[in-house]
Protein backbone atom coordinates (compact mmCIF):
# COMPACT_ATOMS: atom_id res chain seq x y z
CA UNK A 1 0.00 0.00 0.00
CA UNK A 2 0.97 3.30 -0.96
CA UNK A 3 2.46 5.39 2.32
CA UNK A 4 -0.37 8.00 1.62
CA UNK A 5 -2.97 5.35 1.88
CA UNK A 6 -1.29 3.59 4.71
CA UNK A 7 -1.38 6.93 6.46
CA UNK A 8 -4.76 7.76 5.57
CA UNK A 9 -6.26 4.25 6.69
CA UNK A 10 -4.61 4.60 10.07
CA UNK A 11 -6.13 8.17 10.78
CA UNK A 12 -9.86 6.70 9.58
CA UNK A 13 -9.02 3.93 12.17
CA UNK A 14 -7.95 5.93 15.25
CA UNK A 15 -10.90 8.16 14.01
CA UNK A 16 -13.76 5.57 14.18
CA UNK A 17 -12.44 4.07 17.73
CA UNK A 18 -12.44 7.84 18.96
CA UNK A 19 -16.08 8.14 17.97
CA UNK A 20 -16.63 4.54 19.67
CA UNK A 21 -15.05 5.71 23.19
CA UNK A 22 -16.91 8.51 23.12
CA UNK A 23 -20.17 7.07 22.53
CA UNK A 24 -19.70 4.64 25.68
CA UNK A 25 -18.30 7.72 27.82
CA UNK A 26 -21.34 9.51 27.21
CA UNK A 27 -23.92 6.76 27.85
CA UNK A 28 -22.27 5.72 30.91
CA UNK A 29 -22.08 9.40 32.48
CA UNK A 30 -24.59 11.73 30.37
CA UNK A 31 -27.75 12.43 32.69
CA UNK A 32 -30.66 10.54 31.81
CA UNK A 33 -29.06 7.57 30.74
CA UNK A 34 -30.56 4.13 31.04
CA UNK A 35 -27.27 3.58 33.18
CA UNK A 36 -28.82 6.17 35.88
CA UNK A 37 -32.16 5.22 35.22
CA UNK A 38 -33.52 3.96 39.12
CA UNK A 39 -34.99 -0.25 38.48
CA UNK A 40 -38.39 -0.40 38.99
CA UNK A 41 -39.26 -0.88 42.33
CA UNK A 42 -40.79 -5.16 42.25
CA UNK A 43 -44.54 -5.40 43.19
CA UNK A 44 -46.02 -8.03 44.94
CA UNK A 45 -47.49 -10.39 42.54
CA UNK A 46 -51.00 -11.80 43.69
CA UNK A 47 -54.16 -10.01 45.17
CA UNK A 48 -55.65 -8.85 48.09
CA UNK A 49 -58.81 -10.43 49.44
CA UNK A 50 -60.04 -9.11 52.80
CA UNK A 51 -58.37 -6.73 55.24
CA UNK A 52 -58.70 -6.52 58.79
CA UNK A 53 -57.08 -3.75 60.34
CA UNK A 54 -59.41 -1.88 62.33
CA UNK A 55 -58.70 1.13 60.69
CA UNK A 56 -62.49 1.63 60.35
CA UNK A 57 -62.74 2.66 63.62
CA UNK A 58 -65.22 -0.10 64.53
CA UNK A 59 -65.87 -3.82 63.95
CA UNK A 60 -67.10 -3.46 60.18
CA UNK A 61 -64.32 -5.46 58.62
CA UNK A 62 -65.64 -8.70 60.85
CA UNK A 63 -68.90 -10.36 60.79
CA UNK A 64 -71.21 -10.32 63.89
CA UNK A 65 -70.54 -13.31 66.13
CA UNK A 66 -71.88 -12.96 69.63
CA UNK A 67 -71.96 -16.32 69.73
CA UNK A 68 -68.13 -16.43 69.48
CA UNK A 69 -68.15 -14.79 73.10
CA UNK A 70 -68.50 -16.92 75.80
CA UNK A 71 -67.07 -16.01 79.16
CA UNK A 72 -64.75 -13.41 77.21
CA UNK A 73 -64.65 -9.74 76.92
CA UNK A 74 -66.89 -7.96 74.13
CA UNK A 75 -63.92 -7.29 71.36
CA UNK A 76 -62.73 -3.95 71.53
CA UNK A 77 -61.12 -1.45 68.98
CA UNK A 78 -58.05 -0.14 71.14
CA UNK A 79 -55.20 2.40 70.38
CA UNK A 80 -52.45 0.82 71.94
CA UNK A 81 -51.06 -1.29 71.23
CA UNK A 82 -50.97 -1.42 67.62
CA UNK A 83 -48.99 -3.49 64.63
CA UNK A 84 -49.65 -0.79 62.04
CA UNK A 85 -51.84 2.27 61.62
CA UNK A 86 -54.04 3.70 64.55
CA UNK A 87 -55.98 0.69 65.77
CA UNK A 88 -56.36 -2.74 66.58
CA UNK A 89 -58.60 -5.46 68.48
CA UNK A 90 -58.51 -6.50 71.83
CA UNK A 91 -59.82 -9.79 72.93
CA UNK A 92 -59.82 -11.96 76.06
CA UNK A 93 -61.16 -14.35 78.44
CA UNK A 94 -61.35 -13.73 82.44
CA UNK A 95 -61.70 -17.28 84.14
CA UNK A 96 -62.42 -20.60 84.50
CA UNK A 97 -65.85 -21.37 82.93
CA UNK A 98 -68.50 -24.31 83.52
CA UNK A 99 -71.49 -25.14 81.51
CA UNK A 100 -73.53 -22.61 82.88
CA UNK A 101 -71.88 -20.16 81.53
CA UNK A 102 -72.66 -21.93 78.06
CA UNK A 103 -69.41 -23.26 77.29
CA UNK A 104 -69.85 -26.73 76.09
CA UNK A 105 -66.17 -27.18 74.80
CA UNK A 106 -63.87 -24.44 75.94
CA UNK A 107 -64.11 -20.85 76.81
CA UNK A 108 -63.98 -18.43 73.57
CA UNK A 109 -63.72 -14.52 72.65
CA UNK A 110 -63.53 -14.83 68.86
CA UNK A 111 -63.72 -12.95 65.49
CA UNK A 112 -64.65 -13.68 62.27
CA UNK A 113 -63.43 -11.93 59.26
CA UNK A 114 -66.38 -10.96 56.66
CA UNK A 115 -65.19 -13.58 54.30
CA UNK A 116 -66.44 -16.10 52.67
CA UNK A 117 -65.90 -19.85 54.59
CA UNK A 118 -63.26 -21.50 52.36
CA UNK A 119 -64.35 -24.51 50.53
CA UNK A 120 -62.17 -27.64 49.17
CA UNK A 121 -59.77 -26.21 46.57
CA UNK A 122 -59.31 -23.07 47.83
CA UNK A 123 -55.69 -21.75 48.06
CA UNK A 124 -54.96 -18.62 50.62
CA UNK A 125 -52.80 -16.97 52.48
CA UNK A 126 -53.68 -15.74 55.95
CA UNK A 127 -51.81 -13.55 58.04
CA UNK A 128 -52.59 -11.43 60.77
CA UNK A 129 -50.10 -10.22 63.58
CA UNK A 130 -51.08 -11.42 67.78
CA UNK A 131 -49.78 -9.80 71.38
CA UNK A 132 -50.46 -12.05 73.98
CA UNK A 133 -50.72 -9.38 77.17
CA UNK A 134 -48.04 -9.83 80.00
CA UNK A 135 -49.63 -12.09 82.03
CA UNK A 136 -51.09 -14.71 79.33
CA UNK A 137 -51.04 -18.26 81.33
CA UNK A 138 -48.57 -19.33 77.95
CA UNK A 139 -47.77 -22.10 80.45
CA UNK A 140 -51.31 -23.58 80.27
CA UNK A 141 -53.13 -26.63 78.47
CA UNK A 142 -54.20 -26.14 74.88
CA UNK A 143 -55.33 -22.15 73.90
CA UNK A 144 -56.10 -21.06 70.73
CA UNK A 145 -55.54 -18.22 68.67
CA UNK A 146 -56.28 -18.92 64.83
CA UNK A 147 -58.07 -21.53 63.42
CA UNK A 148 -59.50 -22.76 60.33
CA UNK A 149 -62.86 -24.29 62.09
CA UNK A 150 -64.94 -26.79 60.05
CA UNK A 151 -68.75 -26.42 60.26
CA UNK A 152 -68.49 -30.05 61.83
CA UNK A 153 -68.57 -30.34 66.03
CA UNK A 154 -65.33 -30.86 67.38
CA UNK A 155 -61.61 -29.52 67.05
CA UNK A 156 -60.71 -27.62 64.03
CA UNK A 157 -58.66 -29.34 61.33
CA UNK A 158 -55.96 -26.80 61.61
CA UNK A 159 -54.96 -24.02 64.28
CA UNK A 160 -52.23 -22.16 65.82
CA UNK A 161 -51.87 -22.85 69.67
CA UNK A 162 -50.32 -21.57 72.93
CA UNK A 163 -49.43 -24.35 74.84
CA UNK A 164 -46.95 -25.50 77.59
CA UNK A 165 -45.03 -22.39 76.66
CA UNK A 166 -44.59 -22.63 72.61
CA UNK A 167 -46.68 -21.70 69.72
CA UNK A 168 -47.62 -25.33 67.96
CA UNK A 169 -49.54 -26.07 64.97
CA UNK A 170 -52.11 -28.68 65.71
CA UNK A 171 -55.01 -30.58 64.05
CA UNK A 172 -56.67 -33.92 63.65
CA UNK A 173 -58.46 -34.38 66.43
CA UNK A 174 -61.77 -33.85 65.13
CA UNK A 175 -61.98 -36.03 62.18
CA UNK A 176 -65.21 -37.66 61.89
CA UNK A 177 -63.39 -41.09 60.61
CA UNK A 178 -60.88 -41.16 63.31
CA UNK A 179 -58.37 -39.19 65.13
CA UNK A 180 -55.13 -38.33 63.59
CA UNK A 181 -53.35 -35.50 65.43
CA UNK A 182 -50.64 -33.49 64.78
CA UNK A 183 -48.56 -31.00 66.49
CA UNK A 184 -45.89 -28.93 65.26
CA UNK A 185 -43.90 -26.38 67.59
CA UNK A 186 -43.21 -23.42 66.05
CA UNK A 187 -41.33 -21.69 68.44
CA UNK A 188 -41.17 -19.71 72.15
CA UNK A 189 -44.65 -18.06 72.95
CA UNK A 190 -44.10 -14.77 73.98
CA UNK A 191 -45.84 -11.75 75.65
CA UNK A 192 -45.37 -8.08 75.46
CA UNK A 193 -44.14 -8.09 71.76
CA UNK A 194 -45.88 -8.31 68.56
CA UNK A 195 -45.71 -11.70 66.61
CA UNK A 196 -46.30 -11.75 62.72
CA UNK A 197 -48.25 -14.96 61.03
CA UNK A 198 -48.70 -16.16 57.80
CA UNK A 199 -50.54 -19.59 56.88
CA UNK A 200 -50.52 -20.86 53.85
CA UNK A 201 -53.73 -23.39 53.17
CA UNK A 202 -54.81 -25.31 50.18
CA UNK A 203 -58.19 -26.72 51.16
CA UNK A 204 -58.89 -30.17 50.72
CA UNK A 205 -59.99 -33.50 52.46
CA UNK A 206 -57.26 -35.15 50.76
CA UNK A 207 -53.81 -35.65 52.35
CA UNK A 208 -52.43 -35.55 48.57
CA UNK A 209 -53.59 -32.17 48.14
CA UNK A 210 -54.08 -30.12 51.10
CA UNK A 211 -51.55 -28.68 53.33
CA UNK A 212 -50.50 -26.10 54.89
CA UNK A 213 -47.73 -23.79 55.58
CA UNK A 214 -46.14 -21.31 58.51
CA UNK A 215 -44.13 -18.10 58.86
CA UNK A 216 -43.82 -16.51 61.79
CA UNK A 217 -41.71 -13.11 61.39
CA UNK A 218 -40.59 -13.98 58.19
CA UNK A 219 -39.34 -17.18 58.71
CA UNK A 220 -40.58 -20.28 57.44
CA UNK A 221 -41.47 -22.43 60.46
CA UNK A 222 -43.70 -25.25 59.01
CA UNK A 223 -42.50 -26.33 55.77
CA UNK A 224 -45.48 -27.63 53.81
CA UNK A 225 -47.26 -30.22 55.34
CA UNK A 226 -49.90 -32.51 54.44
CA UNK A 227 -52.48 -33.65 57.45
CA UNK A 228 -53.10 -37.10 57.45
CA UNK A 229 -56.83 -36.13 57.87
CA UNK A 230 -56.49 -33.69 55.39
CA UNK A 231 -56.81 -29.48 55.94
CA UNK A 232 -61.06 -30.28 55.67
CA UNK A 233 -62.12 -33.18 57.63
CA UNK A 234 -64.61 -35.54 54.80
CA UNK A 235 -67.83 -34.48 55.68
CA UNK A 236 -71.03 -34.39 54.50
CA UNK A 237 -72.10 -32.30 51.79
CA UNK A 238 -72.64 -28.56 52.79
CA UNK A 239 -69.81 -29.00 55.61
CA UNK A 240 -67.23 -29.39 54.02
CA UNK A 241 -66.80 -25.67 54.62
CA UNK A 242 -64.07 -23.88 56.93
CA UNK A 243 -64.11 -20.57 59.11
CA UNK A 244 -61.02 -18.91 59.64
CA UNK A 245 -60.93 -17.51 63.42
CA UNK A 246 -59.04 -15.57 65.47
CA UNK A 247 -58.57 -14.20 69.13
CA UNK A 248 -59.09 -16.50 71.85
CA UNK A 249 -60.34 -20.61 72.33
CA UNK A 250 -59.27 -22.21 76.10
CA UNK A 251 -59.47 -25.12 78.32
CA UNK A 252 -62.45 -23.60 80.32
CA UNK A 253 -60.21 -25.07 83.22
CA UNK A 254 -57.58 -22.24 82.68
CA UNK A 255 -57.58 -20.26 85.94
CA UNK A 256 -55.71 -17.08 85.18
CA UNK A 257 -57.58 -14.40 82.76
CA UNK A 258 -55.71 -14.01 79.36
CA UNK A 259 -55.80 -10.93 77.27
CA UNK A 260 -54.79 -10.88 73.44
CA UNK A 261 -54.67 -7.80 70.37
CA UNK A 262 -54.98 -8.93 67.32
CA UNK A 263 -53.83 -6.29 64.18
CA UNK A 264 -53.03 -5.93 60.48
CA UNK A 265 -54.56 -9.27 59.27
CA UNK A 266 -55.24 -9.99 55.78
CA UNK A 267 -56.40 -12.92 53.20
CA UNK A 268 -54.79 -12.83 49.91
CA UNK A 269 -53.24 -15.33 47.19
CA UNK A 270 -49.74 -15.08 47.61
CA UNK A 271 -47.04 -14.95 50.46
CA UNK A 272 -46.17 -11.83 48.73
CA UNK A 273 -49.12 -9.89 48.94
CA UNK A 274 -49.81 -10.59 52.88
CA UNK A 275 -46.71 -10.29 54.30
CA UNK A 276 -46.63 -7.49 56.39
Amino acid sequence: MPPLLASRGVRRAASTLATVLLLVLAGGCGTGSAADTPAPTPQPVGQILWTGNAETGDMSQFKDTPYNVVKGLTPQVVQEPVRGGRYAIRLGITGPSTPADGVCCGSRDEIVPEFPDAVAGDDLYVAVSTYLAPGFPVEAHWQTIVQFKQDVDGSAPVSVNVENGSYRLEGGYGAPSGSHPFTIPMGTAVTGQWVDWVLHVKFSPDPAVGFVEVWRNGALVVPRYAPVAGTLYAAPPGQVTSEIKFGYFRDPTIVPPGTIYIDDARIGTSLDIVRH
